[in-house]
């Protein structure tokens, strides 16, 4: 990747005038910030390190890095790169060595003064900040870096501070790489949770510390820079994140948004649901063309429809019987479809049917008095027994949500929630759409006005500015975005 940027002076220098120059600045690893140095943080400190220090694998850093085109054969003389939270140095062990190696592409001396430029990396707790300084001198040193340039360079790039409570950079970054912590908001320590709210922006300082992470990076970032973050896809859907969402979906072209098995991303093993995500920072044009500001009519929800997603099951083959399958009471079952089934303007049934456990009133059927489904059932109770729900104290056979045909009767418009083209189908059936499906339900009499405003196209370009584009250009359909769409 070029940067378009000026390059560093040329190959002209002695090892002396390099020790020399080396020596020249400062070999102290840069003080904590002044915001989390006091004793009282501390302890917050390492206790957020305890819950969020998870560090990435070395394949995965260097896949990210290769995404964003921070890479040995590019140009990277007057590239910029951002690390927000750097751990043990993983992504700054990689990222070192190829610019170095950039730099002896091009004919450049990898000296101090103008690697020292390229890099900055926060690390709030002191020992990783250590860790990941020793690391990239080692790096460095094993490509043939003099040791005093390897050891000013790592001091001058990790900075034993919060990213959050720093005071921003002046310059932009090209490229903004990194695994920032995710936590629950309600789980960061308190006298950090308190410095956050303090001076971070109000819309950012909630449900989970990673979104002023994102927030501050793209902040960061210039225009038509790259960014390569493994984190949580909480932010593509969840309300807390509305405001972010807001502000940055119409600036940002998302190339990939790929999800991966924790095991497969990380270091230990933990809970989580990572994804990496993969965007360019549009330019300012592109943000406010009249493509992005030219809705003006209603909402879904202001024309009063009701959204809701289909139930959750919890193990689909228990409750749903395929068309050749008898081995559960008729009386129990109802037409359910996904989104296979759903096609522009009508539902093309399959023949798979939902077992519906709950009556009208809400209440959970006695499977003594269904003894077909109660052989059913029996085949998969290894399954179902082993269910969150279930450890939780719910009876064993039921579904996660309630399924009632009383609630799907009505006439409806079903829309996938992940679609290449978002389409919409009427549905006068009553069935019943699986977890992937959202129904629109309008007022009495309006499904066809509605859908004649959806159809055709219309519901894509109604989300062209709200919903995003994730990899193979598949279209997010959720709830919170359908309900702000104006047509």
């Amino acid at each position: 990747m070029n940067s378009g940027l000026s390059s560093a002076p040329r190959l002209t220098s002695s090892t002396d005038s390099t020790v020399i120059e080396a020596a020249a600045l400062t070999l102290e690893a840069p003080k904590a910030d002044a915001g989390i140095a006091q004793s009282e943080h501390a302890e917050s400190v390492e206790e957020l390190h305890q819950k969020c220090g998870v560090y990435t694998l070395p394949a995965v850093a260097a896949d990210i890095l290769d995404r964003v085109e921070w890479l040995s054969d590019a140009d990277l003389s007057g590239a910029r790169l951002l690390e927000p939270a750097a751990g043990n140095g993983e992504f700054l062990v990689h990222a070192a060595t190829r610019l170095v190696s950039s730099f002896r592409a091009q004919g450049i001396e990898p000296r101090t003064r103008q690697l020292r430029a390229r890099i900055t990396a926060f690390e709030i707790h002191a020992n990783a900040a250590s860790e990941a300084r020793r690391r990239v001198q080692s790096a460095l040193r094993a490509i043939g870096v003099h040791h005093h340039t390897a050891a000013a360079c790592a001091n001058a790039w990790i900075r034993t501070s919060d990213f959050l409570l720093e005071a921003p950079p002046t310059e932009a970054y090209t490229h903004v790489v990194g695994n920032p912590p995710y936590i629950r908001w309600s789980k960061v320590p308190d006298s950090l949770k308190s410095l956050y709210e303090q001076r971070l922006p109000a819309a950012m300082a909630r449900g989970d510390l990673f979104l002023p992470f994102l927030d501050r990076c793209l902040d960061l970032l210039e225009a038509g820079g790259k960014c390569g973050i493994l984190c949580s896809d909480r932010w593509l859907y969840m309300a807390f994140a509305d405001r972010f969402r807001t502000k940055w979906l119409p600036r940002l072209a998302i190339e990939s948004n790929e999800a991966l098995a924790a095991t497969a991303a990380f270091s230990q093993r933990v809970e989580a649901y990572p994804t990496i995500l993969i965007a360019t920072k549009r330019h300012d044009t592109a943000a406010s063309s009249p493509q992005m500001v030219r809705r003006t009519g209603e909402t879904l929800e202001e024309l009063g429809c009701t959204i809701k997603v289909g139930p959750a099951l919890g193990h689909t083959p228990a409750f749903v019987l395929e068309p050749a399958e008898t081995d559960a009471e008729a009386t129990l079952l109802h037409p359910w479809v996904d989104s296979s089934e759903v096609v522009e303007g009508a539902v093309e049934w399959q023949g798979r049917r939902v077992i519906t456990l709950f009556d009208d009133d809400g209440e959970l059927i006695d499977l003594k008095r269904f003894p077909c489904l109660s052989r059913r059932l029996s085949r998969f109770a290894t399954q179902l027994r082993t269910r969150s729900i279930v450890k939780k104290g719910a009876v064993w056979y039921r579904t996660i949500d309630k399924v009632r045909p009383i609630d799907w009767q009505p006439p409806k418009l079903l829309i996938p929630g992940l679609a290449r083209v978002p389409r919409v189908a009427i549905d006068q059936s009553g069935a019943v759409p699986s977890h992937g499906v959202y129904a629109v339900f309008p007022p009495s009499g309006e499904v066809e006005a509605v859908y004649a405003k959806l159809s055709h196209g219309r519901l894509a370009e109604a989300l062209v500015d709200i919903a995003p584009t994730l990899k193979r250009g598949y279209v997010r359909c959720y709830k919170h975005f359908l309900a702000k769409i104006r047509i």
